[in-house]
């Protein structure tokens, strides 16, 4: 388990960095999803935790990427312009996107 403290530990720093571009953003409506998965993570992180719990975490921070009208959609513009300091933002998505995988597990079928 110690491995997976680890994992959760940097999935909660890089959805503390994605949370910190995306409120910049004052329209943003993705960032309360990924506020609400970060105080999850924290939580476990708190307290003894199991692999269906970081499997649920996991679960619902990847549900916002991929189809249409997902995360992977959001373009930080205002006014036409990309909002200053959001330039980092598809990096920081990806490094969340990376940790969330991470802490999933895919059992092996006998």
């Amino acid at each position: 388990m110690e491995d997976r403290a680890a994992q959760l530990d940097e999935l909660i720093m890089e959805l503390s960095v994605l949370c910190d571009l995306l409120a910049r953003d004052s329209g943003c409506e993705w960032r309360r999803h990924f506020v609400s998965c970060l105080r999850q993570a924290e939580a476990l992180a708190a307290t003894p935790h199991d692999q269906p719990s970081l499997n649920r975490l996991s679960g619902s921070v990847m549900s916002v990427f991929g189809g249409m009208g997902s995360f992977n959609d959001y373009v930080p513009f205002k006014h036409g312009r990309l909002i200053a300091g959001m330039e980092a933002l598809d990096e920081a998505s990806g490094w969340v996107y990376q940790a969330a995988l991470a802490l999933r597990v895919i059992a092996a079928r006998d």
